[in-house]
């Protein structure tokens, strides 16, 4: 089989794994808001729905995609740029997190929540072009 395959096989085995890790940690951050709801919580509720759900299952998918392209080359300027993608993606994560904490304090900021949203766009732009700088280095 050829290095490609062999990577491709890895890196699908890997997001496998961290989907069914990020449902089932979504799932359990879902329904401790609801029982929050149910219990007349509701700011409780809107906390782990709106600032803890997302960036939870983002940060699981972050960690194993950088864990697993971390083991296909050992290249200085290759884990460079794997790590910069990790800190670029947490990054985003945390102003995203910030923003939807300010939006849900005060609500007339509804403006950082579309901020928040151009900034995670921003991310995927950004993401995607490292990665293609990631496969010429490689």
């Amino acid at each position: 089989m050829s290095e490609t395959k062999q990577r491709f096989n890895h890196m699908y085995a890997s997001a496998k794994r961290s989907t069914r890790l990020a449902i089932h940690v979504g799932l359990l951050i879902t329904l401790s808001g609801a029982l929050f709801y149910w219990n007349d919580h509701q700011w409780l509720a809107e906390i782990t729905w709106f600032i803890i759900l997302f960036p939870v299952t983002a940060c699981i998918k972050i960690a194993f995609r950088t864990n697993v392209l971390l083991t296909f080359n050992k290249s200085v300027r290759y884990r460079r740029l794997v790590w910069y993608e990790c800190a670029l993606g947490l990054g985003m994560i945390g102003t995203f997190v910030l923003l939807s904490t300010m939006t849900l304090y005060r609500e007339e900021y509804t403006s950082g929540l579309l901020l928040a949203c151009s900034l995670v766009l921003f991310g995927i732009v950004a993401s995607s072009n490292l990665d293609r700088k990631l496969k010429q280095v490689d």
